[in-house]
């Protein structure tokens, strides 16, 4: 399986996420409606950062275990909130803390098998 498809697009919601994120939280208290300044910048910084993964970053066999581990928060935030949101019973358990928390093991757990097998990640 050719896993730069994989660790483009993560690398890039991951950055969509994050930079969406920081932006509308500090600019909430000067902008009331934050988020339209917000999700509009990170989604840029995220294509852009999937695409320089796509072109530059991948070209370097020792860079991927970590765009892997970096790509994989983003798939699990993304599957930490499809679960809060499509099954009412895990509300009660999933909040961000927690969910940040397991997108973070998910991210470094992936980085450390990545990182065992650096000669076979294509």
């Amino acid at each position: 399986m050719n896993a730069r498809p994989v660790a483009a697009i993560g690398t890039g919601l991951t950055t969509t996420l994050l930079v969406s994120a920081v932006l509308t939280s500090a600019l909430a208290s000067r902008i009331e409606f934050s988020v339209l300044v917000g999700l509009p910048a990170g989604v840029a910084v995220g294509v852009a950062a999937g695409v320089i993964a796509w072109v530059v970053l991948w070209n370097t066999p020792s860079v991927r275990p970590a765009l892997l581990g970096y790509s994989t928060v983003g798939y699990a935030v993304l599957g930490v909130a499809a679960v809060s949101y499509a099954v009412p019973p895990a509300r009660g358990f999933v909040s961000v803390e927690r969910g940040l928390a397991l997108a973070g093991v998910c991210g470094l757990v992936v980085f450390v098998i990545a990182s065992r097998n650096v000669d076979r990640i294509d």
